[in-house]
This record gives C-alpha cells, sequence and structure tokens, in this order.
C-alpha cells in the first residue's frame, strides 16, 4: 500500500513537473504577445475607417483627380547580344552598365579570365523576358581581385530555372571583360 501511495505521488509529480516544463517552452517559443490595443474597439476602428475615407473623398463634383501611378518595369532587350561593364572597384558585386541578351531567358555571368582563358565562374544571375527579370548587377560568391580581368558571359536556360553546367550551356561568346580595381 505505501509503495503505491509513492508510485502514485512520483506520477503526480512528474505530472505538474511536465506541465510546468511545457507552459515555460510554449511561453519562450511563442514570440512577442500578438493582443491588440485596449483603447481600441470595434466600433472606434470602423469610426477610423469612415473618417479617412471621407478625408480622401473629393467634396467638389466638378472636380475629380484620381491618380493612377504607374510603375514602369524594367524590358529585357533581347537582341545582337552585347554587354557593357566597366572597370570598377573590387567586390562581390558586378554592375552591367548595359546588356542586350542573345537569348530571352538564361543566366549572366562572371567569369576569371586569365591569360585568354576562361576560368572559374565566379557567379551568375538569372534573366527572362517572359517573367520581367532583367538584372543589374551580378552578385558573386567570391570577391573580385584588385587587378585581374574578369570575362562576361551568357549560358542559355534549359528550362528547370536552377543553374547548373550540366544543362544550362554557355554561349560560345566573351560578350565584355573588365579589370577589378
Amino acid at each position: 500500500m505505501a509503495e503505491e501511495k509513492q508510485d502514485g505521488q512520483k506520477t503526480l509529480v512528474a505530472f505538474v513537473v511536465g506541465l510546468l516544463i511545457g507552459g515555460m517552452l510554449v511561453w519562450a517559443f511563442s514570440g512577442p504577445s500578438a493582443t491588440a490595443p485596449e483603447s481600441v474597439t470595434e466600433t472606434d476602428e470602423t469610426e477610423e475607417s469612415v473618417e479617412a475615407e471621407d478625408k480622401t473623398t473629393s467634396t467638389d463634383s466638378d472636380e475629380e483627380t484620381e491618380e493612377q501611378v504607374e510603375v514602369e518595369m524594367p524590358k529585357l532587350e533581347v537582341g545582337d547580344g552585347s554587354v557593357t561593364v566597366e572597370d570598377q572597384e573590387a567586390s562581390a558585386f558586378v554592375k552591367l552598365e548595359s546588356a542586350t541578351y542573345p537569348v530571352s531567358e538564361g543566366w549572366i555571368g562572371v567569369r576569371e579570365y586569365n591569360d585568354e582563358k576562361l576560368g572559374y565562374i565566379l557567379g551568375v544571375v538569372r534573366f527572362s523576358e517572359s517573367h520581367g527579370i532583367v538584372p543589374s548587377e551580378i552578385v558573386l560568391q567570391r570577391s573580385t581581385t584588385p587587378g585581374k580581368r574578369y570575362a562576361v558571359v551568357i549560358f542559355t536556360e534549359d528550362g528547370d530555372y536552377d543553374f547548373n553546367l550540366a544543362g544550362d550551356v554557355q554561349i560560345d561568346k566573351i560578350f565584355d571583360t573588365f579589370v577589378a580595381q
């Protein structure tokens, strides 16, 4: 009987400790409180939104001033294939001055250029006419080195939208070179 009482007490203590630990974990990982401010009620919000609408609505019916803001998206230039990259400071980014791409979907990249031979690919960025992706710079995996020459190359896209040398083929042309300063 005493042994059963001890087992019951152990079970109860284990249960209470488990609840405390679980509660502390929930509290620790729940993040900041997401409660609304106490002073705002649902009717206050409705009145505020109606007042805001009244302020934005024009009272003069002859003068309607509805402005439409159009954001012009950059357009990918597809044509003969020419890229301009100026000599620039050594960094992990290469700024593209201008580009006309020979294909409408692909990747533009930077490769090391030693003794007229292409070396490692330092970085690529995707471009796409159909998705409106027009890069202005190429982010590199490793920064350029001052005094070294680099080549700008273009790869075709094989349809998986993931850069890999097995399927994305480099176009057999160096589009521009630049020197890191």
